[in-house]
């Protein structure tokens, strides 16, 4: 059946041609004709019409040549542009060679021989949106959904743990941080609280790391900027640069292929970070780091060099980060006294199953034990209650970093209280250092590069 199930895929999603030289079929048959509310202009999710146990989509955003997942019947309904009348043509391959063509998130390899016959050997690597995974959470009940992202479809599992996640698990000298005392009365901690309603604006909102593994850079300067906001009583609002984190960190790493946390703060807190608007984020695009625009040492014969931008002449650092108990009731203390916590658990452990999350209260079903996993940093804003099949259910509520189309806007809730998925294993704050202060040499003083 796992073969059938794969060549229905297959046939279901091939439905565009490959620079003139190959051509696929479809599964005929009406579907953006006789779906309420018909086409759809731009990106819009909900655009969609179930196919072979998964979804097609009637959205102008479906017909992309590096990632077309549009109704069989989308081009024709939708565009006016008619298919010839004639029964499924096969494969074809033209030129004589090898070509290498995509079949849903796999790269084949098609053989030419026989036209009317053409072999294809295929990688079998597991692809990042697993339709018979979506069917199967969804069909249990388990009090989350999950459903396809148009963003994710041709990636595969092994891209997405590279390039969407990218926390590297904290090494056991900062595992074995003492955490800090609290003392509390339990009875004081409410039954839901979000920090977008007690600071609002202060509170930064959801954004896009793309392609790159940067979950690190990203949970950090939220956490940061949302602190630093607390910290000041809205004085200083600005979001902090994910890029200059991720050009300038000093690292034994490749790019967007992750960092530590811990490594990530220190260097906040010794350097000092610029704004976003001075230094924006651009490896999302391509997962590509540039070249450190504001180095450690950016004064020369008592100027700022060059090459370095004016706005760099401000930066904010950090108090080192504290651990938090791995506790309940202490992550909830904090996080409604002192704002947004962060970690690597938030480094969360990552399965499969998550990339597909649409909405609910997530718990990990373990469904594909044997495929890989990974670590991902994550930002805790909140917490409450909600019924899950008739009885109560505790979550956390927490802001992800993959933009605000995926998830409830952006945001996940996840079982609270079990250390699901790890997320309460690791969790750390910190508070800006907002201390005016001199940098460098009685020579740099003069000209007051203030730090906040």
């Amino acid at each position: 059946m796992s073969g059938l199930w794969w060549l229905f895929n297959v046939l279901a999603h091939l439905a565009w041609l490959c620079s003139g030289l190959v051509q696929v079929w479809d599964i005929p048959g009406d579907y953006c004709r006789t779906r309420s509310g018909g086409c759809c202009p731009g990106r819009i999710d909900q655009c969609s019409v179930p196919i072979l146990r998964t979804l097609c989509y009637c959205d102008a955003f479906c017909d992309r040549r590096e990632n077309p997942d549009c109704c069989p019947d989308y081009h024709e309904f939708c565009l006016g542009i008619s298919k010839p009348a004639t029964s499924p043509e096969p494969l074809q391959i033209t030129g004589g060679s090898l070509k290498t063509i995509s079949i849903v998130c796999s790269k084949c390899v098609a053989i030419p021989g026989d036209p009317r016959r053409t072999e294809l050997i295929c990688e079998q690597e597991a692809c990042l949106i697993q339709p018979d995974l979506i069917e199967q959470v969804n069909r249990l009940e388990l009090g989350w959904k999950a459903s396809n992202y148009s963003d994710f479809w041709s990636k595969t599992l092994q891209e997405g743990l590279s390039l969407k996640l990218g926390t590297l698990e904290p090494e056991r000298t900062v595992r074995n941080m003492f955490p800090i005392l609290k003392i509390y009365e339990r009875s004081s901690i409410p039954r839901s609280f979000d920090s977008r309603q007690k600071w609002g604006e202060w509170i930064q909102p959801v954004r896009d790391q793309g392609w790159c593994g940067a979950s690190w850079a990203f949970s950090t300067t939220a956490v940061a900027s949302d602190r630093r906001a607390i910290q000041s009583n809205g004085r200083f609002q600005d979001v902090l640069s994910v890029q200059h984190l991720v050009d300038c960190t000093p690292r034994k790493k490749e790019g967007c292929k992750g960092y530590y946390l811990d490594r990530a703060w220190n260097y906040m807190r010794k350097a000092g970070l610029t704004t976003e608007a001075c230094y924006p984020y651009t490896s999302g695009l391509g997962g590509e780091i540039g070249t450190c625009k504001i180095p450690k040492s950016f004064w020369k014969n008592g100027i700022i060099q060059s090459s370095v931008p004016p706005c760099a002449n401000q930066l904010a650092r950090s108090q080192p980060p504290y651990k938090i108990k791995n506790v309940e009731y202490d992550i909830m203390h904090e996080i409604m006294t002192n704002g947004p916590v962060q970690g690597e658990s938030p480094i969360m452990k990552i399965y499969s199953d998550f990339f597909m999350y649409r909405g609910g209260i997530y718990s990990a079903t373990r469904l594909r034990p044997s495929q890989p996993t990974g670590f991902h940093a994550v930002r805790i804003v909140g917490w409450g209650e909600d019924y899950v099949n008739g009885s109560p259910k505790k979550y956390w509520l927490v802001a992800n970093s993959w933009g605000p189309e995926w998830g409830e806007n952006g945001f996940f809730r996840i079982t609270r209280g079990v250390n699901e998925c790890d997320i309460e294993m690791f969790v750390i704050g910190a508070w800006s250092d907002l201390r005016k202060r001199n940098k460098g040499s009685s020579r740099r003083r003069r000209h007051k590069n203030l730090v906040y």
